[in-house]
């Protein structure tokens, strides 16, 4: 008895002993962005919001005694971001990854992750492919590319239209878009959404993102003389484009372009006071703050002071997108698990059913799951993914629509020209 009693004890401190280095054993993720390249100053700004997160949640103790360790890939470029998922999964064991801010990015990072069976929670990637591919471990927690442009259309319809004194079937719309991943899924949703609601486009085109004369876009959409132009672009792209507008004096009543290269900080830098009264659909980069949680709030205002501490200025809506959806990861999908398998995790993701205004930048969270009606292809696209319109202003940038988020009225309605900037 005495043999016995010895040898439980001390399976039960071997059990105690392993459960101790178990809950000290930090939770790795593998983090893909483009932290060099072209995508790099919005992927940068991407990575300090997740790294805030990161550092706010181990301070309070880590997830169930578990500190978040992030172990980052370069995703520099679609075959780069394969390239690195394939070495955090295959060398380093990673069995979550999360990313990746750009849409062509998010494709090929969640690919990889899939073929992998690894757990993949997208912060910011939009294009609706990205879901639509019979995937079972790919959750999209950002808005799909349709809802950036149903937010500029129904700006123009419920807002910007009044403020002109314009019907809505009179305005004279200009939509240009950049031709791969997530400027072409985002043209086919405005294209679709107008046609519904009864709004014909003069002028409807594709370019090349990587352009370096953009003379004939301007002159091209100069002739079609809008009253309105709808634009996605990339960072670089927007800069050359603005700059070529006012070069010739190409003016519109309002101006409204779609994330990306128009949601970037450096775009102030690159063009000054030329960016003022510009719209971009896109997520919030901070909202009314009665729409959040009271616990929420606390969160927020943390998040904020922190990254205007980091960085000099208040984030983008991408990089409050990233911040969001990792700490919703943080809070509501990790703590639940007990395995971390990529097959748990999914059925946790499923079962969150949280309201708008549980997430920082306005969200909630209810997935697919090949169960819904409008598309039965579609497993993991987040449907409560909050997506507005805020507008660039001398101190930094203010939601303005939908009015429950907003945090001020529109201004400069029309834009002025471009020697009254």
């Amino acid at each position: 008895m005495h043999y016995w009693l010895k040898l439980l004890v001390g399976v039960l401190a071997a059990t105690m002993f392993a459960a101790a280095g178990f809950a000290q054993t930090p939770i790795r993720i593998g983090v893909l962005l483009p932290l060099t390249g072209p995508f790099a100053k919005n992927g940068i700004e991407n990575w300090e919001a997740m790294k805030i997160a990161r550092d706010m949640i181990n301070e309070r103790g880590g997830i169930n005694g578990r500190k978040i360790e992030y172990l980052e890939g370069d995703a520099t470029s679609p075959a780069a971001a394969i390239s690195e998922t394939e070495r955090l999964i295959t060398k380093e064991g990673i069995k979550i990854t999360t990313g990746s801010f750009a849409s062509p990015l998010a494709i090929a990072v969640s690919q990889a992750a899939e073929r992998h069976g690894v757990f993949h929670w997208e912060t910011t990637g939009a294009a609706e492919i990205i879901t639509r591919r019979g995937f079972k471990h790919t959750f999209q927690v950002g808005a799909p590319a349709r809802k950036y442009g149903q937010a500029a259309v129904d700006f123009i319809i419920d807002d910007l239209a009044k403020r002109l004194n314009k019907p809505v079937s009179s305005l004279r719309i200009a939509l240009l878009w950049e031709n791969r991943a997530f400027g072409k899924s985002v043209g086919d949703g405005i294209r679709a959404y107008t046609g519904k609601k009864g709004i014909k486009l003069v002028y409807d085109e594709g370019y090349d993102q990587f352009s370096t004369d953009m003379t004939p876009i301007v002159q091209k959409l100069k002739d079609s003389k809008p009253d309105i132009v709808i634009a996605i672009s990339f960072p670089n792209d927007a800069i050359l484009f603005q700059r070529k507008a006012k070069e010739l004096n190409f003016n519109v009543s309002a101006f409204i372009g779609v994330s990306a290269g128009y949601s970037s900080p450096d775009l102030r830098a690159s063009i000054g006071n030329m960016v003022n009264g510009i719209f971009v659909a896109d997520f919030p980069p901070k909202v009314n703050p009665n729409v959040l949680k009271p616990e929420v709030r606390k969160i927020a205002d943390e998040f904020y002071k922190r990254y205007e501490k980091k960085m000099g200025r208040p984030p983008a809506g991408h990089a409050t997108a990233g911040f969001s959806a990792i700490w919703a990861l943080f809070t509501d999908v990790l703590p639940k698990a007990k395995t971390f398998e990529p097959d748990e995790l999914r059925d946790i993701a499923l079962k969150l059913d949280l309201p708008e205004g549980s997430l920082v930048n306005g969200s909630g969270i209810k997935f697919t799951n090949f169960d819904w009606p409008d598309n039965p292809k579609d497993a993991g696209q987040n449907l409560r993914a909050s997506i507005g319109v805020w507008q660039w202003t001398k101190g930094g940038n203010e939601e303005v629509f939908p009015p429950k988020l907003a945090t001020h009225e529109p201004i400069m309605v029309p834009l002025p020209s471009w020697d009254k900037r």
